[in-house]
């Protein structure tokens, strides 16, 4: 695939996420937060487009990468975290399919093949892009003397993300080679295909929320609260109106319960979907 169509699937794919209503508690083409709106995901989808098609040519390594995506988008100004989650999954992704071979096995290799330097990239993007996290007691994204023991440490990226992968669905899907984000896709596309675009990516993405807590809802709110918000997900399922995925959205709206990770997932399983010919009738 060439790297301008990838680049496009990538953007699609975070355009389509946002763009999905209602998703309960995240920004929407319905509703903005009250720092931060619609259109500043819009201007951040878009900011990625040429570090997506750099990916997919190979220049460029994945921290490196991550980092340029979180600076694209403060090019245009924007200070609040949009989509840095939605970066640290699909620019592996983006390399891969730049590549002639199986996806997901290139995308093991993308990621065996990261080093220190990738790691030390990524921490400086996290730090740029204000995100948040669960803290941990050893290699925190927020010590503030992270550069010198991760360069010490001579941990990969991948290393380090398999500290994190019990407590956080971006870093758990590193270390198993993204195996539930294809699986989200398979459903996605069998869905979208059965319901059409906007109520498969919602069922989808309540089916996710159900299945695993929100890793942002742990580091803002605790276990107990990221696991009733995935009891009520998996509640909202059973009715296909989705009326009760509206009533979610607007109880985690006023408590400002944001399920971020689980939207990141969704655009990482549709730009998957994309990639492996989704298209609409």
């Amino acid at each position: 695939m060439s790297p301008e169509r990838v680049a496009q699937c990538a953007v699609l794919a975070m355009l389509f996420e946002l763009s999905s209503s209602p998703k309960p508690g995240n920004v929407d083409r319905c509703h903005d937060f009250s720092d931060i709106g619609f259109h500043h995901f819009l201007t951040s989808a878009l900011s990625a487009y040429p570090i997506f098609r750099k990916a997919a040519q190979s220049r460029g390594s994945v921290g490196s990468l991550i980092l340029e995506g979180v600076e694209a988008w403060k090019t245009w100004n924007l200070s609040s975290n949009t989509h840095f989650g939605s970066l640290v999954l699909m620019i592996p992704i983006a390399i891969a399919a730049g590549k002639p071979g199986e996806l997901q096995a290139e995308l093991a290799d993308v990621l065996k093949n990261t080093t220190v330097t990738d790691a030390i990239d990524f921490y400086s993007a996290f730090e740029k892009a204000k995100a948040r996290v669960a803290e941990v007691d050893s290699f925190s994204l927020n010590d503030k003397n992270w550069q010198r023991t991760v360069q010490d440490s001579g941990k990969t990226l991948l290393e380090l993300m398999r500290l994190s992968s019990k407590h956080d669905i971006v870093a758990r899907e590193w270390s198993t080679n993204y195996d539930r984000s294809f699986l989200l896709a398979d459903r996605m596309t069998e869905k979208i295909d059965r319901l059409g675009l906007n109520d498969g990516v919602v069922r989808t993405f309540l089916e996710a929320l159900a299945e695993v807590p929100d890793s942002l809802i742990c580091a803002k709110f605790g276990e107990e609260v990221a696991g009733q918000v995935s009891r009520q997900a998996g509640e909202a399922l059973l009715d296909d109106t989705l009326g009760k995925a509206h009533e979610l959205d607007r109880d985690l709206l006023a408590q400002d319960i944001n399920p971020g990770s689980t939207a990141d997932l969704i655009a990482a399983s549709l730009f998957i979907s994309l990639l492996r010919g989704l298209r609409f009738k």
